[in-house]
This record gives C-alpha cells, sequence and structure tokens, in this order.
C-alpha cells in the first residue's frame, strides 16, 4: 500500500470567512503520536477526530474525561476546553481529522452539542472515513466552495447528534435557560432563571454546567457578545448595543468584546468596510 497516497498527512485550506464559519485544515495521518501525554492542549478551533483502521488510546480533557478510545470513535474537540489524546504503549494509533471554527458552530451547544460528553462510538465509521476524505480532497478556492465544505461539517455535526439523542440533549430545560440567557435588555437574572425553571441557583448552575460544559454566566457573556459582534457589523452605534444587550455602556462593551475576540468592536467594524473581514469566533 502506498503511504503517502493513503496517508496524505495535513491538508490546509484558504482562510475563507463563511457566514457558516471557517474549515482550516485537516488530515489522515497513521502511526502518530496524537497530542502526547505531557502537557494538556488547547487548540482554540473545533475539530472532530475519527479513530480509524486499527488505531487506539486514550483521551483525556480537564473537564475529567478519562477514557480508552478504539477505532471508530469520534473525538468532538472545544476550542476551550484542555485535553489529550493518543495510543499508550502497545497503541497503534491512526486517524482522520478536520478543524473548523465560527459562531455558527457555537450555536450547536444549544442543541446537544455538549463538552462532557467528547468521545461518541460511530455506528459506520468506514463510511464516516470517507465522507471525511471528500471533505479534504474538496477545491476551496471560492466563497461558494467554502459554503459547501463548511457545510457539511455542519451536516456531520448534525448526523451524530443525531445517532447519539441520549447523549447528546439533556433536555427541554437546557433549552429554556439557554433562550433566556440570550436575551438582552430585560432579561431575567440567574437567581430568576433558576426559580422559573423551578430549582435554587446553585442546583441550577451546576446542572447547566454538567449539561453544557459552560456556567449559566458565562453562556450569558458569549452569546450577548455573539450578538453584539452581529449588530456592530450592521453599523449599530457601540452605545445602542451596549444598551439593547444591557451592558453597562459602550466602554464596557467595548472592553468585553476585545477580551472575548481579541479585537476591539471598531477593528471589527473596519474589517466589514474593507469587506474583507473575517468574522470574530466566539468561545476561542
Amino acid at each position: 500500500m502506498d503511504a503517502d497516497r493513503d496517508f496524505p498527512g495535513v491538508v490546509s485550506f484558504p482562510e475563507i470567512s463563511t457566514p457558516l464559519g471557517s474549515f482550516h485544515f485537516g488530515g489522515h495521518l497513521s502511526n502518530v503520536g496524537g497530542t502526547g501525554f505531557q502537557h494538556f492542549r488547547t487548540y482554540g478551533n473545533y475539530a472532530l477526530v475519527l479513530v480509524t483502521g486499527r488505531g487506539s488510546g486514550r483521551f483525556r480533557d480537564q473537564l475529567g474525561t478519562d477514557r480508552r478510545i478504539t477505532a471508530g470513535d469520534l473525538l468532538l474537540i472545544f476550542p476551550e476546553i484542555p485535553h489529550q489524546y493518543g495510543p499508550e504503549a502497545g497503541d497503534f494509533w491512526e486517524e482522520i481529522f478536520l478543524t473548523f471554527d465560527g459562531a455558527a458552530f457555537d450555536e450547536w451547544r444549544n442543541r446537544g452539542l455538549n463538552p462532557s460528553q467528547p468521545i461518541w462510538q460511530l455506528p459506520s465509521p468506514e463510511s464516516w472515513q470517507q465522507r471525511f476524505r471528500q471533505l479534504l480532497d474538496m477545491r476551496i478556492t471560492t466563497l461558494a466552495e467554502a459554503c459547501l465544505a463548511v457545510g457539511t461539517i455542519h451536516t456531520l455535526v448534525a448526523e451524530a447528534l443525531a445517532q447519539h439523542p441520549q447523549s447528546g440533549h439533556a433536555g427541554h430545560w437546557v433549552d429554556s435557560a439557554t433562550q433566556m440567557l440570550g436575551m438582552g435588555r430585560g432579561a431575567p437574572s440567574l437567581e430568576q432563571i433558576a426559580r422559573q425553571l423551578g430549582m435554587g441557583y446553585e442546583t441550577f448552575r451546576k446542572k447547566y454546567k454538567a449539561a453544557t460544559g459552560e456556567s449559566p454566566g458565562n453562556c450569558r457573556r458569549r452569546l450577548r457578545l455573539v450578538q453584539a459582534a452581529r449588530m456592530i457589523q450592521s453599523e449599530f452605534t457601540l452605545d445602542l448595543v451596549a444598551d439593547a444587550l444591557d451592558f453597562c455602556d459602550a466602554f464596557h462593551l467595548s472592553k468585553s468584546f476585545k477580551r472575548h475576540f481579541g479585537f476591539p468592536p471598531a477593528e471589527l467594524r473596519k474589517r466589514g468596510k474593507d469587506g474583507a473581514s473575517r468574522q470574530p469566533e466566539s468561545g476561542k
């Protein structure tokens, strides 16, 4: 078997931002070490890692997951979760992976994508491997081609969730809580949300984080900042955005925005006017 043909290594793609997110790079690697186990790593991107062939090893993250993994396991890597994976002594490691990000992928957290459940056993891993290879073989040079590729990744995520309903959704109360957390001015406080759900605040906070991997307070900040980015790109003033999303003032909004996205609102507005904006990516 020709190793160069069957295991092409890492393939990178042009940085073309789409409303659906961005597809950065991927690859098919054989007999490699994964991330190794000396340190936890944080990617800053989402990734789907499919263990293929005779692959086996271990996955750990700082949320407490520590599991053996074998061929057919799909790892869901979250941008902000420190993790490590790879072969243990005597294991052979083979993987095919995709990396991507964008606010549209963050929305899957409200639909069941859960950092506390990062490992899924696929019913037909050979079919998934073929679909990963087709994505890696794509020619991506235009916005339309980038949208097609990113849309395919969204489809993979949706199908993975549909195949694991018991682990993919924590219940109607999580949807209700997330909807209330995403509201702007006039939104109920965290304590009021807890009462509406029939829980004490501490119970709500712990159950919500266990179900989604994110505290209610962090979720509220993230959702409001993502909405702020959309409004800023639509030419709303900072004062209006701050008022609509219940920030203290434009200064507080600007400071929170830069801490979250890594650049100030003025730079996002300038990128939009230049016609070469890269969408801010929540969760980095």
